[in-house]
């Protein structure tokens, strides 16, 4: 299982969680979408599951629009 820290907004992280026996990946408080897809297009990923620890919107701003994309 890898976690990758993805740097949002100006002073944030969302964290993404790849594990490499299930081929499952998720991201805990996504702050912005834009950076996940970045990342995860580069890495030919597709999205399952979106985390998050509380609803401040520096943890959830990219809930909506990831949700759109992936499914998730």
């Amino acid at each position: 299982m890898q976690v990758i820290p993805i740097p949002c907004l100006t002073d944030n992280y969302a964290y993404v969680i790849k594990d490499d026996n299930s081929k499952l990946v998720g991201v805990v408080d996504p702050s912005e979408a834009l950076p996940i897809v970045s990342f995860l297009k580069k890495e030919n990923l597709k999205l399952n599951y979106i985390l998050n620890t509380h609803h401040h919107f520096d943890h959830i701003g990219g809930n909506i629009e990831l949700k759109k994309i992936y499914n998730a």
